[in-house]
């Protein structure tokens, strides 16, 4: 971990300062000079007074604002036609706009691979641009497939195994040992929307071969839950088991889809053994989210002992507490993508001391019609103006809360060529295809990002706080019922 590694009487001397916008002096990394936490020569994380912050290599508190999706392989008709086909100058104009918006690092770094999935993006290219371009940003350590990247019938893998152990040792090998001495580089994160479908995680893991090492550690998890009693496990599941060696040689389970919805929110099944289900489930799934964590921290650990680790980005319902508090010891920050009332970070950050990242904030996105009628779409709201204020309400709830080190906004810089599946759907950006900007967008990005770093030294109380959540939950509410409405008119109008 990499949180208060040095006595806080031991700052140096404090280096002279850019003035920011507001009349702030910033350090050459972006952070706030009067804010003093230790010189370390990396980024890491303390609590200084009231809240967490991300401290600069220079000792100084920093908020770090991002964009989640600078680069992505729907880009390409940005490429094409606002910089005539050169992804170098894409890229390098790419860094300027974000910064011209606000966004002072890039917590997914130079690329994230679930949005490059064509394969059309140099990513050489753009590693060796981040590297020189002087903004904080994080690697992208693929251990982990975002759903979207699983090929027909394949597999999530057997994290238990020596193959997994192997592949983790090379991807980490490979992309962590040149970043070392970095001293830009804010840490390594494994990836978006990780362990997502936790159901399919667990009934994929409990599928693989008898004998096979997952396999194996599940039962025996269970086969301790239930104390060996096999009798009570089939009065829960409604099997037939003999006994839990019968279960492993011949059979398995299968965990419903409705345990992912119970997390996010909907009412647990009235049926028999349901609230047992869930605690297995979860259980089940903490075991192979700690595995994956504990050995890609040592993996790490063996190249870099500097830089922080961030762990996975996953959305704000597949970890609930137990699950934080079992990889506590191998992360550096929780990494919820979205402030959450169905599963609120702030007992974990509390309980575990250790802070956290709003890795993918999403605040709304305009879909055509045709594509809002014939399937819906994820986080949709009516106009480009209702992003502007989620996107606004978003900078005071975020900025005021001494939780959070940082936010990742759910974005894409230029609008998005509309692809084969609903992951690639037509996401609107700041800019269009022809770089010309969204003027409105972009205006609220530039004050909305500056009031954060305006506000962020004046952390509020938890009254004070749950007012502007409240305010944001209502207003979002609101949007979704007129979403709502829209694709049932959309519906009935088209008569699919």
């Amino acid at each position: 971990m990499c949180q208060n590694t040095v006595p806080q009487s031991a700052a140096p001397p404090e280096p002279s300062g850019n003035p920011a916008s507001n009349g702030q002096q910033l350090d050459r990394y972006g952070g706030f000079v009067a804010v003093k936490g230790q010189r370390t020569g990396f980024f890491h994380t303390e609590r200084i007074h009231e809240r967490w912050w991300l401290v600069t290599p220079d000792g100084h508190g920093f908020f770090g604002i991002g964009l989640s999706h600078p680069i992505t392989s729907m880009s390409e008709a940005a490429i094409t036609f606002a910089y005539g086909g050169s992804q170098e100058e894409w890229m390098r104009d790419g860094i300027r706009k974000m910064r011209a918006l606000g966004f002072n690092c890039v917590w997914s770094g130079p690329y994230s691979l679930e949005r490059i999935p064509s394969g059309n993006i140099d990513t050489a290219l753009a590693d060796g641009i981040y590297r020189e371009a002087e903004i904080p940003y994080a690697i992208h350590v693929p251990l982990i497939k975002h759903q979207v990247e699983l090929k027909p019938g394949e597999r999530r893998p057997d994290v238990f195994s020596a193959r997994y152990r192997r592949f983790v040792g090379e991807e980490v090998a490979q992309r962590v040992a040149p970043h070392r001495d970095n001293p830009w580089l804010l840490g390594y994160y494994y990836g978006y929307g990780s362990f997502m479908r936790e159901e399919l995680w667990i009934n994929q893991t409990l599928a693989y071969a008898p004998g096979s090492p997952g396999r194996e550690r599940l039962f025996d998890i269970l086969e301790q839950r239930y104390r060996g009693d096999i009798a009570q496990l089939n009065t829960v599941y409604g099997t037939g088991f003999a006994s839990f060696p019968d279960l492993r040689r011949n059979g398995s389970l299968t965990y419903p889809r409705w345990i992912s919805a119970v997390k996010a929110g909907a009412p647990l099944p009235e049926q028999a053994g349901a609230q047992e289900i869930l605690a297995d489930a979860e259980a089940l799934l903490g075991e192979i989210v700690e595995r994956v964590h504990k050995i890609a921290h040592t993996e790490i650990r063996r190249h870099d002992s500097k830089h922080m680790v961030l762990g996975a980005y996953v959305k704000h319902t597949t970890f609930k507490q137990g699950i934080w508090r079992r990889i506590a010891p191998y992360i550096d920050i929780f990494g919820p993508q979205d402030v959450s009332d169905v599963n609120p970070i702030k007992p974990s950050v509390e309980a575990l001391g250790v802070p956290a990242l709003l890795s993918d904030q999403e605040f709304g996105n305009v879909y055509p019609l045709a594509l809002q009628g014939r399937m819906g779409t994820p986080g949709a709201v009516p106009e480009h103006v209702d992003r502007r204020v989620l996107y606004d309400l978003l900078a005071g709830r975020i900025a005021r809360d001494p939780d959070f080190i940082g936010v990742s906004f759910c974005a894409v810089l230029h609008d998005q060529s509309h692809w084969r599946q609903a992951y690639d759907r037509g996401q609107p950006g700041f800019f269009n295809i022809d770089g010309e900007p969204n003027r409105s967008l972009v205006a609220t990005a530039r004050s909305a990002n500056q009031r954060i770093l305006d506000a962020v030294r004046r952390p509020l109380d938890a009254s004070s706080l749950a007012e502007i959540h409240d305010s944001y939950n209502e207003t979002k509410a609101a949007y979704r019922r007129v979403m709502e409405q829209r694709f049932a008119f959309l519906k009935k109008d088209t008569g699919t």
